[in-house]
């Protein structure tokens, strides 16, 4: 997915450049996936994971500090969650 905007709550209008949709997926699918998107784009940049897994979901903010990133925000949609998390602090 190309680089889009969001309103993310409590945070404002932010710059998506990673979409990484985990629908379906078990753990730790969304997790390596994330840290595969991170790996992929530019420090301060975000990546959005979908996801419908609750488990993978209250993993990314302890996962983000291991991996020298920011959790910014975690959005309950209909039946999933969007986590926006920001490479490196």
């Amino acid at each position: 997915m190309e680089p889009h905007a969001v309103d993310v709550p409590g945070l404002g209008m932010v710059i998506v450049a990673r979409t990484v949709n985990c629908i379906g997926d078990g753990c730790p699918k969304p997790q390596l996936l994330t840290l595969k998107a991170l790996n992929l784009v530019d420090e301060g940049e975000i990546v959005e994971l979908i996801s419908d897994n609750p488990t993978a979901v209250e993993t990314i903010p302890a996962m983000m500090l291991a991996a020298y990133g920011s959790h910014l925000a975690t959005v309950r949609g209909d039946g999933c969650w969007k986590v926006y998390v920001r490479k490196g602090v």
